[in-house]
């Protein structure tokens, strides 16, 4: 049995956030990383304030959030040391050799590695850990003694209720940045090598279709992420929704009729080819093959998308 979707619904849903609320953590937030970072190239060679970059990437770019919605940030530092850096070197064949040759001259007897001792271990080179580390030691003297920070591998997570109000987690992507390709790049430890994160024309095309269509455009992103996160307690993967949105024709979308709005473009998400839709981010490719999509098997989401949209009665 289909759920009734009516016009007083999709209104009270539109209506639902308080942009008042985002705008006012959003500034802390670069307020906070300003004052760090700041403060972090007063102590460091490394890092300069005008070679950091703060850049919101999920739907906090387009202010389309939900009660499931985390502010998610990438904060992209521009040193080819600390890139160099963060990178292990491998070993692995040379230290093979070496082993191979000291079995063969000792024979029999076992051969066992001598641990440097402290005083000749290597000291290690500053790379994307230690700025990470500083962040946290220095980000702590701005915030209120009841907010937390968690440091993962990757990224920081904050939650503070005293400092940005409640149901409100940041999470801060410490990466290296190309400002003359304008490319990310996350180092994965585990797997030793930077996954490089190219937005492409995303934010141009999204500017763009705001302003042919009007921000009706963002609205529809905010009503699909709400309910899909009421149908399935999470996000969907946002360069997905943008996309499908952005591949819907300009005249489905009246900024007088959210209601009528939604059931056009939801019919035309539904109905439409999957191939059809573009790439927000690289016109030349399909939803399925973009990278910044299928990581993480989120283009699984556009089933759920369409199964959700197909289960509501308009």
């Amino acid at each position: 049995m289909k759920n009734q979707l009516n016009r007083d619904l999709i209104e009270e849903l539109n209506e639902s956030n308080n942009p008042e609320f985002l705008d006012n953590v959003n500034a802390k937030i670069y307020d906070l990383i300003s004052c760090t970072i700041s403060d972090i190239s007063l102590k460091s060679p490394f890092i300069k304030t005008d070679k950091c970059v703060l850049l919101p990437v999920n739907e906090l770019y387009t202010g389309a959030v939900s009660q499931l919605s985390e502010f998610t940030y990438f904060l992209g530092v521009e040193n080819p040391q600390i890139e160099f850096n963060s990178k292990k070197k491998s070993n692995f064949w040379k230290n093979l050799w070496r082993e191979f040759r000291a079995s063969w001259r000792l024979g029999k007897k076992k051969y066992k590695k001598q641990k440097n001792t402290l005083s000749t271990d290597p000291v290690d080179k500053y790379n994307l850990n230690d700025f990470k580390h500083d962040i946290v030691k220095v980000m702590a003297d701005y915030l209120n003694q009841t907010s937390v920070i968690y440091e993962y591998t990757s990224h920081l997570s904050i939650v503070g209720i005293d400092d940005f109000g409640t149901n409100v987690r940041i999470n801060i992507i410490v990466c290296c940045y190309d400002s003359r390709k304008n490319l990310y790049k996350i180092y994965n430890q585990r797997k030793n090598k930077y996954f490089v994160v190219d937005f492409g024309n995303r934010f141009s095309n999204i500017s763009y279709k705001t302003k042919t269509c009007g921000l009706i455009y963002v609205d529809m992103i905010k009503l699909i992420n709400i309910l899909y996160s009421k149908n399935y307690n999470k996000i969907p993967n946002q360069i997905l929704v943008e996309s499908l949105l952005f591949n819907c024709p300009n005249i489905l979308f009246d900024n007088n009729d959210v209601y009528k709005t939604f059931v056009n473009v939801a019919n035309y998400i539904r109905l439409a080819s999957p191939q059809s839709f573009l790439s927000i981010c690289d016109g030349s490719k399909t939803i399925f093959q973009d990278e910044l999509i299928t990581k993480n098997n989120s283009h699984l989401d556009y089933s759920k998308i369409i199964g959700m949209l197909d289960n509501f009665k308009y």
